[in-house]
């Protein structure tokens, strides 16, 4: 193994350097593009534990997890293979406590395992780093979203123009995941249209409309759980996944959130819109539901959107089930 020259990089390097077989005893995962995070994961499996998966590759969450449980299992020598590949999501969850004993073993790493922390947050974490620490930022400039779209596009052989990529970034933002996710449909709609332009995207793209998260987020915000239930099954009637769902209203209250921060700093209309990178009819609706919501609700409805999106992944229960027991908690 080689061991990277600089421990600061973004996340293109990340997986450059994974190819190269470069890679550190710790990593730290901040920024807004959490599936550029999930892709990044998935790298270090197939490089890591591809073999072995099972036995070599621990999942735990910031809210949950016990840091002497996670220190002891990066210790434990790995089974069947030379690696061992260990990942704590929501990492700004964990308490004060458990960071410091986390913090305690990044001091002396093991060498055959990788940790990795995600912190889902765009600020740098507030954590102490050394030499055996990476920190990957994986927030991206207009530029490298430009890019990245347009390389999801080619991927499947199709091409979208110029003004179909401003238009898109208009209509969903700028977060991977939601681009990603209507590109494919996009791509089903044209069918052997190889070239997709604006008409195309502006007459196609079939997504969660702010109206229609408006007055979900409305009816949870006035504990409407009969109406609030009815959008939401709305919302599953024409968009088939409940975490595509459960990823945008995660996306809408903590953009809601920065968005009153925002507010009470006087922020003008042109640094709101920079700084939230959302469209102007989009920024009319977060304004709104800011000024009806105190960050005691929305942290307390972040956590539980975070206990969700858990469930969704690891749980039998079928998703719209979740979902819906999501809202109606929501709701009280």
């Amino acid at each position: 193994m080689k061991k990277p020259s600089s421990h600061i990089i973004n996340a293109n390097n990340f997986i450059n350097r994974l190819s190269k077989d470069e890679y550190l005893p710790v990593y730290v995962f901040y920024g807004d593009q959490y599936l550029l995070m999930d892709k990044a994961i998935q790298k270090l499996k197939e490089v890591l534990v591809s073999n072995s998966l099972e036995l070599n590759f621990s999942l735990y969450y910031g809210d949950s997890a016990s840091a002497s449980e996670v220190v002891n299992n990066a210790k434990t020598y790995p089974m069947f293979s030379s690696k061992r590949l260990v990942v704590i999501k929501n990492a700004e969850k964990l308490s004060s406590k458990e960071l410091k004993l986390v913090e305690r073993y990044i001091l002396q790493p093991s060498p055959f395992t990788c940790l990795v922390l995600i912190f889902l947050e765009p600020k740098k974490p507030n954590l102490e780093i050394n030499q055996h620490v990476g920190l990957v930022n994986f927030t991206l400039d207009i530029k490298d979203i430009i890019q990245n779209i347009k390389n999801m596009a080619s991927n499947h052989a199709y091409n979208l123009t110029n003004e179909a990529v401003n238009t898109l970034i208009s209509l969903v933002g700028e977060d991977l995941q939601d681009l990603e996710s209507e590109i494919n449909k996009l791509i089903l709609f044209v069918d052997d249209k190889k070239t997709i332009d604006s008409q195309d995207v502006e007459r196609l793209t079939e997504r969660i409309r702010f109206e229609d998260i408006y007055k979900l987020l409305n009816s949870i915000a006035n504990r409407d759980k009969k109406n609030a239930v009815k959008v939401l099954m709305d919302l599953e009637t024409k968009y088939e996944e409940p975490l595509a769902i459960l990823n945008s209203i995660i996306r809408r209250f903590r953009l809601i959130w920065r968005a009153k921060e925002l507010m009470e700093r006087k922020v003008s209309r042109e640094l709101m819109l920079k700084e939230l990178k959302v469209s102007t009819g989009a920024l009319y609706y977060i304004q709104e539901q800011a000024k009806n919501l105190q960050y005691a609700d929305i942290k307390n409805i972040l956590q539980i959107l975070f206990e969700g999106d858990r469930a969704i992944k690891t749980s039998q229960i079928p998703d719209n089930q979740i979902l819906t027991k999501l809202v109606l908690e929501m709701c009280s």
